[in-house]
């Protein structure tokens, strides 16, 4: 319970700053635009929006429609008018206000991906289940709104809690890359070579294996994939050519506001301080230092991610937010440790603990990794968001996910094992490289590998699709937008993905493949059999 509260307040925290920018236009954390009535499909209560895990360089967009009907102003008008008349129409103004506030909504639908996930946690845990409870939890989500009859209004509940999640979803893998220093163990120049070897070409193994596939059943089918009927099928979709048109002729915002970028830095700042002066008062046995190291580490991991998307286009394509934020988070984890008696390696053991969540022992990776869980859940709404797509190219879309997952993982196993990577861990680790970060920490978790390792790889494979793929498509000819995409998304998950942004016909199919490849490939490694054959194959000898 202690634990719930203090996840709340971490979601007050971050929501309100959003939710203040996005009421008064400070900061510029979002556009809005108004899809007009011709471009807008028979899916009444969808907002119009773009879910993936991180733009490059740039703006999230939403695309709303906006009421012609002016009875709702009328009506607040002559409530004003009418107004200290009477309690009860003022209590049913407050009440209106706190449902339609844009920060009630994303607290209350996150906290509900926090008791599913929870709750399928621990029943699983009851039942003695190793199946990862996040992705059952996402594909109980995604059944959901595809089954009930309901479905519009459960979704118009949970789209601001998933847009939340999504947005931050990044935050919650970089404690993997934080602490990757304590996995231990150099490895020499030939090994590096033969792990590089892998991951491209494995990246390049993946795309034109799926590109290709994908085009072969086209062919055989005859499906028109390059159709722009296709690509706008449901006005989710629309948005992100509505928004790349809309960010043609407007200043890009910053994707994370001003109140949240500098306010994390001042709290992290301010809770450091406080804790190098219970430390100096106290010493050793002050009960307050490492709580107040954890909270500013929390706060500094918030700041670095916000700081580093923000920077420009040509700084990120050198180094992403990812690589900002753990890079920034060593430097000030090197600082905290230096000033309070530690060492830097002494940060690292206390930024995740594991175990229970506590807020006198837990670090602050291990806030965010909690929620990475509930996170995944919340995948399951952006399958539903496009439903429409998925249904009228399913063909290509099942090849690219079969393709993709089959591919990946045998593939690897098969590269890992005649390359001869030196330990076991390591060859496991590179299975899951084509899997988005959040689903590669729990296949890694199912096959035994380092999860930071695991995280690492896929963070890689994801930097080289988002720098090189659109290259290499264009350099092998492929130029059918649902092709492109499909071939991104499963080779290079959500950040290929979000570098095909600028792209608005290939874009909707890169965030669709990446998603389904990862579920579909968690799905398949949980079986008994492809476990134990993939693991055959890729240790050998190891075994």
């Amino acid at each position: 319970m202690k634990f719930i509260v203090s996840f709340s307040l971490f979601l007050v925290a971050v929501s309100a700053s959003e939710a203040f920018v996005t009421t008064t236009g400070r900061g510029g954390a979002r556009t809005s635009f108004v899809v007009p009535k011709s471009q807008q499909q028979q899916q009444p209560g969808v907002t119009n929006q773009n879910n993936l895990f991180f733009v490059r360089g740039g703006a999230r967009y939403e695309s709303t429609t906006r009421p012609t009907d002016s009875s709702s102003s009328s009506e607040v008008s002559a409530s004003v008018v009418r107004g200290g008349g009477s309690d009860a129409v003022t209590n049913n103004n407050i009440v209106q206000s706190l449902t339609s506030n844009p920060l009630t909504k994303a607290i209350f639908s996150s906290t509900l991906f926090v008791f599913t996930d929870l709750i399928i946690k621990a029943i699983f845990k009851t039942k003695g289940i190793s199946f990862p409870s996040s992705l059952a939890g996402c594909c109980f989500l995604a059944t959901t709104l595809l089954s009930t009859p309901f479905h519009e209004t459960l979704y118009r509940v949970l789209s601001p809690g998933a847009k939340l999640m999504q947005k931050f979803m990044m935050i919650f893998l970089v404690p993997n890359l934080i602490i990757l220093p304590l996995c231990g163990g150099a490895y020499s120049a030939t090994e590096v070579a033969k792990i590089m070897t892998i991951i491209f070409g494995g990246f390049l193994f993946s795309l034109l294996s799926t590109c290709y596939s994908v085009m072969a059943v086209s062919k055989i089918f005859g499906t028109n994939t390059g159709s722009g009927d296709d690509t706008t099928a449901t006005t989710t979709e629309t948005a992100a050519v509505s928004s790349h048109a809309t960010a043609s002729t407007t200043p890009k915002p910053k994707p994370f506001s001003d109140e949240l970028t500098y306010g994390s830095r001042a709290v992290a700042a301010a809770s450091g301080i406080a804790a190098i002066a219970a430390n100096t008062v106290s010493g050793s046995t002050s009960t307050l230092t490492s709580p107040l190291l954890a909270f500013s580490m929390l706060a500094a991991t918030v700041h670095n991610f916000a700081f580093g998307a923000r920077q420009s286009k040509k700084f990120i394509k050198v180094s992403h937010p990812l690589v900002t934020c753990t890079t920034l988070s060593w430097v000030w984890a090197y600082l905290l440790g230096s000033a309070t008696g530690g060492t830097f390696f002494s940060m690292l053991r206390g930024y995740r603990v594991g175990g229970g969540i506590s807020l006198a022992t837990s670090g602050a990776g291990d806030f965010l990794s909690f929620v990475l869980g509930p996170a995944v859940v919340s995948l399951g709404v952006s399958i539903y968001e496009r439903r429409v797509l998925i249904k009228k190219n399913y063909k290509e879309v099942l090849t690219a996910t079969g393709v993709s997952c089959v591919g990946g993982l045998f593939g690897t196993a098969l590269a890992v094992r005649i390359l001869g990577l030196a330990s076991a861990e390591l060859r496991l680790s590179m299975l899951p490289r084509n899997i988005t970060s959040a689903l590669a920490v729990a296949i890694a978790d199912i096959l035994g590998a380092n999860k930071s390792l695991a995280v690492a790889i896929a963070i890689v494979t994801g930097l080289i699709g988002a720098n090189f793929g659109a290259t290499l498509l264009d350099l092998f000819g492929i130029k059918d937008p649902v092709v492109r995409g499909l071939g991104i998304g499963s080779a290079a998950h959500g950040l290929g993905a979000a570098a095909f942004v600028e792209e608005p016909e290939a874009f909707p199919f890169a965030a669709i493949s990446m998603a389904l490849t990862a579920i579909c490939g968690t799905l398949f490694v949980s079986i008994p059999a492809v476990k134990a054959l993939a693991i055959k194959i890729a240790l050998g000898a190891l075994a």
